[in-house]
């Protein structure tokens, strides 16, 4: 799960333009050694299948 999620974070700094192509080369770099690293297999529709959840409405809880 935290593979697919720091690559569709990646891939959304990038597509709005807060990461340049070179930051953006640069972090997918390193996301594929930490992939390598803890030897995490994936597929491409596991890394389609990450969702970003947010609600307008949202309030934090009183305690």
């Amino acid at each position: 799960m935290m593979l697919a999620a720091l690559n569709y974070c990646r891939e959304l700094l990038h597509i709005q333009g807060i990461l340049t192509d070179g930051e953006n080369d640069k972090i997918h770099t390193r996301i594929k050694k930490f992939q390598d690293k803890k030897q995490i297999g994936i597929s491409e529709a596991q890394l389609m299948s990450v969702e970003l959840k947010y609600d307008d409405n949202a309030k934090d809880e009183q305690q």
